[in-house]
């Protein structure tokens, strides 16, 4: 006889209001930005206020990926969830998010989950409670950094892109992006790389790069290949002004060509600024900092990617 699920709970006060923090864990789309386990998240479809989604997340040190199915209530200020697509060693899992109105105009968010291990195993069901509490109490305690923060309209995330037109096989391009563990030997700001694969087209990516002053650091980042055309990434080895550093690599059309883009979106760590960059610099000097070396390192890797296809494809049509 199968054992009874188990059940956790966690919670966590808020100083802002209800629906601003129900809507936030509404926009999945935005669990990227908030939550440091959230590699990428997607909604799937939407039928009113039933929603598919699918995220990408680290759990006890291991990417996996999973489908869930969602019902919303912006009336009582719940989600109930249940895996549809569940990952090894889970077996069953559903909760809810309950976003409780304190009195004053503050709430207490409250996170719920309901689980079973695969074959009932005493080991895998003590994995998944260690992941879950792990995981729960990083994303609570993260909404509640990300509504304060917000409130900072300087520390907020931005975004920017950089892009590249070409008539280079997207083919090829898309292989240039994809294979990062190649880079070391393709582009001239990284010093090293190193890359494992794993499933659902997930990757962790290790580099050492150089930045245009000369300096290096070693960053690492989870990857999620959508081939041929979108690869996206959240850095969790960052570089020390930044607080958030998440991106992704597309390919579309561009009439008789192709458009390479890079977005970034990135959050400053305000703690870091005057230790990193001396005691009177400002969040906004962080910020061009890190669009300009983040832009270059960008606009390197789409040139070079467009080189590396441009000499395969001549390569290949002179036979050598």
């Amino acid at each position: 006889m199968a054992d009874r699920p188990r059940v956790d709970v966690h919670t966590i006060v808020i100083n802002s209001g209800a629906d601003e923090v129900y809507h936030r864990l509404a926009d999945v789309g935005q669990w990227s930005w908030m939550f440091e386990p959230t590699i990428h998240s997607a909604e799937l479809s939407r039928d009113g206020d039933r929603q598919t989604i699918q995220l990408w997340a680290v759990a006890n040190g291991e990417p996996k990926s999973w489908v869930s199915e969602r019902q919303l209530d912006p009336v009582a200020r719940t989600i109930r969830f249940a895996q549809t697509v569940t990952a090894p060693p889970v077996a069953e899992m559903s909760g809810e998010w309950q976003v409780l109105p304190a009195s004053d105009g503050g709430c207490t968010v409250r996170l719920s989950h309901t689980y079973r291990a695969e074959g009932d195993s005493a080991e895998s069901l003590e994995w998944i409670a260690r992941a879950v509490d792990t995981n729960s109490r990083k994303e609570l305690a993260m909404l509640r950094s990300a509504v304060e923060r917000d409130a900072d309209g300087d520390l907020s995330p931005f975004t920017f892109t950089d892009a590249v037109e070409t008539t280079a096989d997207p083919v090829r391009l898309f292989s240039f992006l994809d294979r990062g563990e190649l880079w070391s030997g393709r582009l001239d700001h990284v010093a090293e790389a190193e890359m494992k694969e794993f499933s659902d087209g997930l990757q962790l990516l290790r580099m050492r790069t150089r930045t245009p002053d000369g300096d290096t650091h070693v960053t690492e980042s989870y990857r999620v290949s959508q081939s041929p055309a979108r690869l996206l990434y959240k850095q969790v080895t960052l570089p020390a002004l930044l607080a958030l550093h998440i991106g992704e690599w597309t390919i579309s059309p561009a009439g008789e060509k192709w458009r390479v883009t890079s977005q970034h979106t990135v959050a400053i760590d305000p703690g870091a600024v005057r230790k990193v960059l001396g005691p009177e610099a400002t969040v906004a000097d962080a910020k061009r900092l890190a669009r300009r070396n983040l832009g270059n390192n960008s606009l390197r890797t789409l040139e070079a990617a467009v080189r590396w296809a441009g000499a395969a494809a001549a390569q290949r049509r002179s036979g050598t």
